[in-house]
């Protein structure tokens, strides 16, 4: 079975959030052996390309997010949502283990966001977190891919929390100062379900080393393909573009009862879509100040 064929069954299957609050966390998953959950971690340094690729404490549990400006952080709605922003930290790994602390200051979640849908996608499924201060000077802060990804375009994932095997399933718990890394491809793209006619979500599946475990030779390598489990939430999707990267998109979802194992599927939001948005928040008009008082005579 190709990737598209399989896209086409995924409004059968049932979908999971990635983390709600209080929930068990997982992470990017590694393949079979020799590959490790260790061999999937980036390193905190400050010459990595991820440095603005940060974990999220949020009443207490570890979730993801990406620098998108000096003091502007984006994740999932289903994160933030009814969170007080004095209950979010964002935490950076620039240099050291949890180098920067910064709290929130404001949450904005996408107002079409309405909750987890147990017999869809859930839609509107990202938000802005305000930073109390800005992020130290160095640390990457990402563009906004406008353009939808087309089927079959590689998406580099980045991610904290647990993390395993496609075999096995979980093996690894949760830590906000590690982050690991993996690449899936693009399996299809879901329309807007309020008809805008723009492209909303996207989906990938974990494809294992052998055709036995995914139905066909279509998985970028035991040691490379990856998928999201319950602790990235809020984790960036990223595609290349001319020796820089692009945030294509925030993965949100998990569809199928085996996830996170091989064979199971996951997604997100396309930036593209919310990108309007995105950037209303980031650069909100001026405010115009109006007065009833006329000038005096002369």
């Amino acid at each position: 079975m190709n990737r598209c064929a399989k896209f086409a069954r995924t409004r059968c299957l049932a979908v999971t959030l990635l983390l709600t609050a209080g929930g068990n966390a997982h992470a990017l998953m590694a393949g079979n052996a020799p590959d490790s959950p260790e061999q999937r971690i980036d390193a905190n340094t400050t010459s990595s390309p991820w440095t603005g690729v940060g974990s999220l404490s949020v009443n207490g549990g570890t979730f993801s997010g990406v620098v998108i400006g000096p003091r502007h952080v984006l994740t999932a709605a289903h994160v933030v949502k009814g969170a007080a922003p004095e209950k979010i930290v964002f935490n950076l790994n620039y240099g050291a283990n949890l180098s920067h602390r910064i709290p929130a200051s404001a949450v904005f979640v996408h107002p079409d966001y309405t909750g987890f849908d147990k017999h869809d996608i859930t839609r509107d499924d990202i938000a802005v977190v305000e930073l109390g201060a800005e992020v130290t000077e160095g640390v990457a802060i990402y563009d906004l891919n406008t353009a939808p990804p087309r089927p079959g375009l590689i998406l580099t994932l980045v991610g904290y929390g647990a993390s395993g095997s496609g075999t096995q399933g979980v093996t690894v718990g949760s830590n906000p100062a590690v982050k690991r890394t993996g690449k899936n491809a693009v399996d299809g793209v879901v329309a807007d379900d309020e008809g805008s006619g723009a492209l909303e979500a996207y989906l990938y599946d974990f494809d294992g080393p052998e055709e036995s475990a995914n139905g066909g030779p279509a998985t970028l390598g035991n040691d490379i393909e990856t998928t999201v489990g319950n602790g990235d939430s809020g984790s960036p999707a990223f595609i290349a573009s001319h020796g820089r990267w692009l945030l294509a998109g925030i993965n949100t979802f998990q569809l199928g009862a085996n996830a996170p194992k091989f064979g199971s599927l996951g997604g997100g939001m396309l930036i593209s879509a919310y990108a309007e948005w995105i950037q209303g928040i980031l650069h909100p008009p001026a405010k115009v100040i109006t007065t009833n008082h006329l000038p005096a005579a002369p």
